[in-house]
């Protein structure tokens, strides 16, 4: 190009930018007058703005909450501690708690970031930044080894057994720490933040000098309620083990001769410690706190806490020297970032790399900053992600449905335009110029639309997260402030706006080059839409459909095995079924108005305006929109059915799990009058309640099998929250009165093993939710039989017989651990070893034992209802299901002993446990020493027991052992799912019987005298947070083991949606935007149809037609569309 060329394309250009402010004027002034065109397109960039901004916006708003719930569980902020640890002649260090005070009040002067700081006499040091560094694992806590209070003995060894902590990080220890604090932690701001835990009418958080004073500890609320304790308890002292030495297992560990006066312990770590015991005391308990969710294993969770100075300055420079002290930090949270993770992280290093540069006091000690809430962050960014990709995938259909919006907007707006540029270029316009008009025009319609999307987004955000439920919204408490970073605001803008222009510069140069005479047409030729890939869409996806269908209805493979193509539709043919559905039938949709007319020409609705009726727009613009309402009616359907659902499944979540209002444990069993009393003497003696309980007992049948069956009792309807889904029928009170009445129900399992219907083994013909009745083909009345097992001694004998308690007494003098009656259900028991350990009555039903050392253990009346054994040691074992006229327990019922060792395995077979019959024996090797898979264990449990108890099993006429049957005829009457408030594992093996039947078994003088250690109770008048409150002080009562009530249990799912955290939010959501959608489709394509036959409805009215015809021809057109579009 010439010089001269390249001068006038920049004086083009130059001319161009000075009238710019002016051609903006321009195209805002022909916006404004041809709205009704714009507001197409202002409808679709406007929808789409809205959904990816709060997609977007939606993940900062998520990382906010839980960023903000983690700081309200740390009370602790950061652990400074000495960079290196202690060693006698070294510097930086100091053994002198004065002048470590002297370093937090420098850390305080120096920082503004910090709030308090305290000194803190506990976990060892771990002298790194790094999270992932072995010295997580390795440095240990002040563990408690015993507490002695003369007149309370129940401060045993297992009271400080924490297993929970082996699940919170690294395995450094799962024993209960203890921690001394100075003044700050009693009187600042770290007091503040705890006091509030302290549990109403159960003391106070003192504040320092009470603490010295009166030698306080606090205890965490289970601790209390295991050792029995109560507010103003006198310790006689308190021993816990100070770590002075270690060393790795593979490398020799430590000798006796290294630990000498000490106490050697090999962790699960790999690590040996040689521990010192160190003795407080007379202390006096001053309050029980309710215990923190288990989080930064930083520093130990839930510790009995005491003020540092009721060591002696001895033992405070020994602990010292040892390198259990740090400094705990507490932050102005108010000036740490919220904003968004990032920001945090970003504060939190600065303050981390200032206090590590630092040397402080004249001592020159040198610290390294450990951030407790940074390492949280970490965490929450993986769990962040997971829950985000998940909430993600379903706003798909959504931010699809507003892409079509906006095209649709877009088609329906520029298709105005199209005459309009032929008339221009009659009149010798610029083909340039008349593109920068057009492209001004949409640019600054999308731009107010997308504005106004983007900040209703962001103010719609914390909306969406304070879901509870579709449609429902409470305040989370949490203040939510999502704020987008410019590369998601440029992504929102080139994502609308950026698709308007390039749509309108598209379609624009299209109508540049039509011929004049076509482009002056009121209509146009579509081009012919891709019905064969419609077709091929709905068809990939339809069979996918088919395949998850078949392999639902046969349990087999569907249609293919194949594994890729498996995963492939089955995460694409959702999306392609129904996109190329609605494809598909829009074409039906968009001959609404002609099939209408067929239907209801001739009726007095249409008959006087027929002759007027006529399709609107062009066909294009028709089809769009019965494709958009044929999405937008399907996204407001599955956002209601599964927000609705989602609502629904929450609560059903809750009252499986509580089964009432409240579900206490207690420590012994009790009846139902001492049950209500116990509320009664912690709610008040005016407290309305009604209580029941699940008894469960053995039934064998005719061919001699064990089943355990479950009791529902007379108006447990209401105490339990019943729902349509637990027992057979629709109508629970139907089935209630039914259950009462001589019948049963049984779980799938069971109905199979029983060969009743109901089981599904021959398809969707052998499943239901049927309720039988008495003439039904499908019932039958099979006869059940209860064993009475009385074990008695024999005093007709000379010879004087060991008192069974005795022999069981001596038994355990020789066991290592005493966990009897402990309620373990459902925990992480993997790989623990529990060798000569008295588990008896202990519930370990569904727990994770897998691995686990159960070798000479002691188990009478230990429920292990499906519990995990596979690869158990239970060599040696014994195991009665009853003895001495206690209630039978469950037992192996369920139970997984696949590969488990049972050689030895001593027990009585006195309630039809056969272990062939009721557990899962793959690989296991049986009593007898005799692999499971050659005799599946048919000789049962070994007859020869351990000597402590050979006395009494072995001697002859030792002990009377009377079983008397009880025989009843009971009818089936269908399946069930489950009873709120039972554990539902071993539910669908199980047999589910009324109370007027299990009188019949066991006789209405045991039924009367029944006591169990499991109450469901139902507080009408107590609901919301006096329920959980209540909650609180009934499971901090001695006489109780645990309580759960119906409020926490629902308050842990209702954000969930029956699904992830944030999706009822998301649904309500797409319910609103979706509703939106349909709206703004109709009343755009309303108003362009108006502007589009203004001549011809003038016409029409000018030759008579009444202003109310004119109004139902034009509606007919669109409701006809809505309508077929929802047929």
């Amino acid at each position: 190009m010439s010089e001269e060329g390249r001068m006038a394309r920049m004086r083009a250009r130059l001319s161009s930018l000075q009238d710019a402010p002016n051609a903006l004027r321009l195209a805002t002034q022909s916006a404004w007058r041809g709205r009704e065109r714009g507001l197409a397109v202002v409808a679709g960039v406007f929808l789409a703005s809205l959904v990816i901004t709060t997609v977007l916006s939606y993940g900062v708003g998520l990382s906010q909450i839980f960023f903000q719930e983690s700081l309200e569980s740390e009370v602790y902020d950061a652990k400074v501690e000495f960079r290196r640890a202690p060693a006698e002649g070294a510097s930086g260090w100091t053994n002198d708690t004065a002048e470590l005070q002297s370093v937090c009040t420098e850390l305080l002067d120096g920082f503004i970031e910090f709030e308090d700081c305290m000194v803190v006499l506990g976990r060892q040091g771990l002298h790194t930044t790094s999270f992932f560094s072995e010295e997580f694992a390795y440095a240990q806590p002040l563990e408690i080894t015993s507490v002695v209070d003369d007149t309370n003995l129940n401060w045993t060894s297992d009271v400080f057994d924490y297993p929970e902590l082996a699940d919170a990080g690294p395995p450094s220890s799962t024993v209960r720490a203890v921690r001394f604090i100075d003044d700050s932690g009693f009187d600042g701001v770290f007091a503040d933040r705890i006091k509030d835990t302290v549990i109403t009418g159960l003391g106070e958080w003192p504040n320092a000098t009470t603490a010295v004073q009166q030698r306080s500890v606090m205890l965490p609320a289970s601790v209390a309620s295991d050792a029995r304790a109560e507010v103003g308890d006198v310790l006689e002292s308190l021993t816990f083990a100070m770590v002075v030495d270690r060393n790795l297992a593979v490398e020799g560990g430590i000798s006796e001769s290294d630990c000498e006066g000490g106490d050697i312990k090999a962790s699960e770590n790999g690590m040996v410690y040689c521990r010192m015991l160190v003795t407080v005391s007379n202390l006096t308990v001053a309050g029980v706190y309710e215990e923190a969710p288990l989080a930064n294993p930083t520093i130990p969770a839930n510790a009995l806490v005491v003020h540092l100075d009721v060591l002696d300055e001895a033992q405070q420079k020994t602990l010292m020297d040892n390198d259990h002290v740090y400094l705990a930090v507490a932050i102005d949270r108010a000036a740490l970032p919220t904003s968004s993770t990032a920001d945090a992280a970003e504060w939190l290093d600065d303050v981390q790399r200032r206090v590590g540069q630092g040397n402080y006091t004249d001592a020159g000690i040198s610290l390294v900053y450990i951030d407790i809430i940074g390492g949280t962050i970490s965490f929450l960014n993986i769990f962040l992600g997971l829950i985000q990709t998940f909430d993600y995938i379903i706003m798909v259909p959504i931010v699809i449905l507003s892409l079509s919006v906006l095209v649709y907007g877009l088609v329906l707006s520029l298709e105005q335009r199209r005459r309009e540029i032929s008339i221009h270029r009659v009149i010798g316009a610029d083909a340039d110029r008349l593109q920068r008009m057009v492209l001004i025009e949409l640019g600054v319609m999308s731009l107010v639309a997308w504005l106004a999307g983007y900040v209703l987004a962001l103010a719609a955000v914390p909306g969406v997260l304070s879901a509870v439920g579709f449609m429902a919204f409470e305040p989370s408490g949490v203040n939510v402030n999502p704020v987008l970073g410019f590369a998601s605001t440029l992504i929102t803008a080139l994502a609308t706006i950026g698709l308007a222009l390039l749509f309108g510069r598209s379609r624009s140069r299209r109508f540049l080059e039509l011929e004049i005479e076509e482009g002056v047409r009121r209509t146009s030729e579509a081009a012919k839409p891709k019905t064969w890939l419609h077709a091929l869409c709905f068809g990939v996806g339809g069979i996918g459909t088919l395949d998850t269908w078949l392999e639902l209805q046969t349990s087999g493979d569907g249609l293919y095995s194949n594994f890729f193509l498996e995963g492939l539709l089955g995460i694409f043919g959702p999306f392609l079924l129904w996109i190329g559905g609605a494809l598909l039938l829009g074409r039906l949709g968009a001959l609404g108005p002609q099939l209408m007319q067929l239907l209801l020409g001739r009726t007095p609705l249409l008959k006087d305006v027929r002759r007027g009726l006529k399709g609107s727009g062009s066909s294009e613009s028709v089809n769009r929109l019965a494709v958009i309402m044929l999405l937008t009616l399907s996204i407001v359907t599955l956002a209601a059915v599964q927000g609705y659902t989602g609502t629904l499944v929450d609560e059903r979540t809750a009252d499986a799990q509580v089964g009432g209002d409240l579900q206490v444990s207690f420590e012994s069993p009790v009846n139902m009058s001492t049950a209500l009393e116990v509320l009664r003497d912690i709610g008040g003696q005016d407290l309305e309640v009604s209580a029941t309980t699940t008894p469960s007992l053995f039934l064998r049948t005719s061919e001699g099998d064990a089943y355990q069956t479950w009791v529902v009792m007379n108006g447990s309807d209401d105490v339990l929250r019943w729902s349509e889904q637990s027992l057979p029928g629709d109508d629970v009170g139907t089935g209630l009165g039914m259950l009462a009445n001589g019948t049963f129900s049984v779980g799938e399992d069971a109905a199979f093993s029983l060969d009743l219907w109901g089981s599904g083994r021959d398809g969707r013909s052998d499943r239901g939710d049927d309720l039988l009745g008495a003439g039904d083909d499908r019932s039958e009345i099979r006869r059940f039989t209860w064993e009475k097992v009385d074990v008695t001694l024999n005093n007709d004998s000379d010879a004087e017989q060991p008192d069974p308690q005795d022999l069981l007494a001596v038994y355990r003098e020789i066991l290592a651990l005493d966990l009897s009656g402990v309620d373990l259900a459902g925990s992480d028991l993997a790989e623990r070893d529990f060798s000569l350990t008295d588990l008896s009555g202990a519930n370990l039903s569904s727990a994770d034992l897998s691995g686990a050392n159960l070798s000479g253990a002691l188990m009478v009346g230990t429920d292990l209802s499906g519990a995990d054994l596979t690869g158990a040691d239970l060599t040696g074992a014994v195991w009665a299901p009853v003895l001495f006229f206690g209630q039978s327990a469950p037992g192996f019922t369920g139970a997984n002993l696949s590969n488990a060792d049972l050689t030895g395995l001593f027990g009585l077979d006195l309630t039809g446990m056969d272990l062939n019959t009721t557990a899962d024996l793959n690989g296991a090797t049986c009593p007898n020493g005799i692999p499971a898979d050659e005799t599946g264990c048919a000789a049962g449990l070994s007859q020869m027991p351990p000597p402590a108890l050979a006395p009494f099993f072995i001697t002859p006429g030792a002990v009377n052992i009377t079983v008397t049957p009880y025989d009843l005829d009971l009818r089936y009457v269908g399946t069930h799912e489950f009873i709120p408030g039972v554990p539902s594992a071993t539910l669908s093996s199980s047999i589910i019987i009324g109370e007027g039947s299990w009188r019949g078994f066991i006789g209405n003088e045991a039924a009367d005298n029944h006591t169990a250690t499991t109450w469901t109770f139902a507080l009408p008048d107590v609901v919301d947070d006096d329920l959980t409150g209540l909650r609180a002080s009934i499971e901090a009562d001695s006489r109780v083991g645990s309580a759960s009530d119906w409020e926490t249990a629902h308050e842990a799912v209702e954000r969930n949606g029956g699904l992830i955290f944030g999706t009822q939010g998301l649904l309500s959501l797409q319910f609103v935007v979706a509703s939106l959608a349909a709206v703004a489709s109709s009343f755009v394509f309303l108003s362009l149809v108006l502007t589009q036959r203004q001549k011809e409805l003038a016409i029409l009215q000018a030759i008579g037609a009444a202003p109310g015809q004119i109004i139902r021809l034009v509606l007919f057109e669109i409701l006809s569309i809505v309508l077929m579009s929802m047929v």
